[in-house]
């Protein structure tokens, strides 16, 4: 091997089981940097490209402008989002599926339209708060096969180099090389008690390994639009995310056709990482609609400040092992377990982002959007006053680089109750085509030498009931992406190739209209019969019992409020 590739390798492992202390690194910068736009079935089904179309709770979150969209108030939730997780990895020749289901709900909001300043061009003016799940981290994935050779007992040789064999205490020794050590998966070199080598390299034995994660990002939103006589639509959101992730990781390696000549058996290795952050960001976008089927749009994202990421960390390890007692003459079966906690608080700055948005409106009846997002993972920086993080810092600006996401998404309405969507997503790859070593030379980045590199597909579709007042939305969403994985240091190990698919399934519900505003929910009528008036005046009354039921009065304001469209 490139002896000047070694190096890189070791920061490029997506490692499973992380031979340090810290568990806060280059991968945790990208995990929290990237974003997964989530939110309404609406959104969802039609691709995510709102942008431009505006009058869309969740494009709050993308191109704050969309707000500047909304004429009449709306509350939106999504109560129900059911992700369904059918992902394979393949090992040394060997392929194991992993499935899971998982429940979240995917956004909650309400928007507020104000009559805009008299005797100007500006129109109207809105406020929006609620929360939609930028980044979904729930996922699941499991690596079985032969290990060709391969040990984690070479990783654990080299974490013990420096470390005197001959300390009877082994009392300056961290966990894995001392588990590593008295379970006979390493030995010292004869002559050198400092430098140490796997017993068991070249043995063909069993790995396994099972990677959980759970939890989400999700981002509470403060958002305020303006309208300036239908033609400019401006806005801006206050973005406050909160990250909740967890990771269970157990790796094992099974000593299970060679058990009779060494002494070593197998060795269990469970991680536990559990991180929780709050950050702030701004949103400024802006739409811009020159012609009556035509909408421009272009939103800026600031970098998210998280002020402090606290991470807890857990390992637990146990080895079995044979070992020749003195006393009974003859070998007996032991097991070495051992234990360590981390806990560290940290910063984050994750990268900006731009957007640029287009949408084509067809006879006030379809639309056909699209949507360009740019963003440069490499400038996501991680400080601590107790630590550098210089080597990570190093690895975030070497290993990633410019991701570039292309959204389309349509919607036709079938009639003025029923509308069906669709929509695609193109997410390339964060990693760099190259990086370079310590000498500056370039090096083919092993994430981009095939189609396991990272990047990912999306397809929608859904449909959506609107009626006066009242509207439900549905969407499917499909998710697929292809990435390496390795379960230790990638010198020692073959990557496993993961592949992953999300079916996921969506339900939104709101109300829409004069009901979600501040003043009673009365229509105005207009009609000349005394009788019409007499008629009307009569369900006006009734609805004041009802003031003091909303629910019931948003009903009852459904059959009889006329009906107008949402832009």
């Amino acid at each position: 091997m490139n002896t000047q590739l070694k190096p890189f390798l070791i920061i490029i492992s997506i490692l499973s089981l992380m031979l340090t202390i810290s568990a806060q690194n280059e991968i945790d910068a990208l995990r929290f940097s990237e974003t997964d736009w989530q939110g309404t079935a609406r959104f969802m089904g039609a691709g995510r490209a709102f942008g431009a179309v505006g009058a869309e709770f969740s494009a709050l979150s993308t191109n704050p402008a969309s707000i500047g969209v909304y004429k009449r108030s709306d509350v939106t939730f999504t109560p129900m989002t059911i992700s369904v997780y059918k992902n394979t990895s393949g090992y040394n020749g060997s392929a194991t599926l992993a499935q899971n289901v998982k429940y979240n709900i995917g956004s909650a909001g309400i928007v507020l339209t104000m009559n805009g300043i008299s005797s100007t061009l500006w129109k109207n003016f809105q406020v929006g708060y609620g929360f939609n799940r930028i980044q979904n981290y729930n996922n699941i994935f499991s690596i079985e096969g032969r290990n060709q050779g391969a040990t984690i007992g070479s990783a654990f040789a080299e974490s013990a180099f420096g470390l005197n064999a001959n300390d009877p205490n082994k009392v300056h020794w961290d966990a894995e090389p001392w588990i590593a050590w008295r379970s006979y998966l390493i030995e010292p070199v004869d002559g050198r008690p400092t430098e140490y080598f796997p017993l068991l390299a070249g043995v063909d034995m069993k790995q396994t390994s099972t990677v959980a994660r759970s939890g989400g990002n999700d981002e509470m939103i403060f958002s305020f639009g303006s309208n300036y006589d239908d033609k400019l639509f401006l806005g801006a959101t206050l973005g406050v995310p909160f990250v909740n992730f967890t990771e269970n990781r157990t790796f094992r390696e099974v000593n299970d056709k060679n058990a009779d000549f060494y002494e070593f058996q197998n060795i269990t290795i469970t991680d536990k990482l559990n991180v929780r952050a709050a950050g702030i960001n701004l949103k400024l976008g802006v739409i811009y609609q020159p012609l009556d089927f035509l909408r421009i749009g272009a939103a800026f994202h600031t970098p998210t400040y998280y002020g402090n990421v606290r991470d807890f960390f857990e390992r637990r390890m146990s080895a079995d092992f044979f070992e020749w007692d003195s006393e009974l003459k003859r070998e007996v079966f032991r097991t070495a377990e051992d234990s360590y906690t981390n806990n560290f608080n940290y910063s984050l700055t994750t990268p900006l982002r731009a957007m640029a948005n287009v949408v084509f409106l067809i006879q006030q009846r379809a639309f056909i959007s699209a949507e360009y997002e740019f963003t440069d993972y490499s400038m996501a920086n991680m400080y601590s006053v107790s630590y550098s993080f210089s080597d990570e810092n190093k690895a975030t600006q070497n290993l990633y680089g410019f991701s570039h996401i292309a959204r389309i998404g349509a919607e036709f309405a079938v009639n003025q109750i029923f509308s069906i969507r669709a929509g695609y997503n193109y997410i390339s790859s964060p990693y760099k085509e190259e990086i370079t070593d310590d000498l500056g030379n370039r090096i083919t980045s092993p994430h981009r030498v095939d189609s396991y590199n990272g990047s990912k597909h999306y397809a929608s579709a859904g449909f959506g009931f609107r009626t006066r007042i009242f509207y439900s939305d549905f969407a499917y969403a499909f998710t697929t992406s292809k990435e390496k994985y390795w379960m230790f240091d990638s010198r020692f190990v073959n990557a496993a190739n993961n592949r992953f698919i999300t079916h996921r399934i969506m339900l939104t519900m709101g109300v829409d209209s004069k009901c979600v505003s501040s003043s009673p929910p009365f229509p105005s009528f207009s009609e000349s019969s005394q009788h019409s008036e007499g008629r009307h005046s009569k369900k006006n009354a009734f609805l004041q019992l009802l003031l003091p039921f909303p629910p019931f009065a948003w009903g009852i304001c459904a059959w009889v409020a006329p009906e107008k469209p949402l832009t």
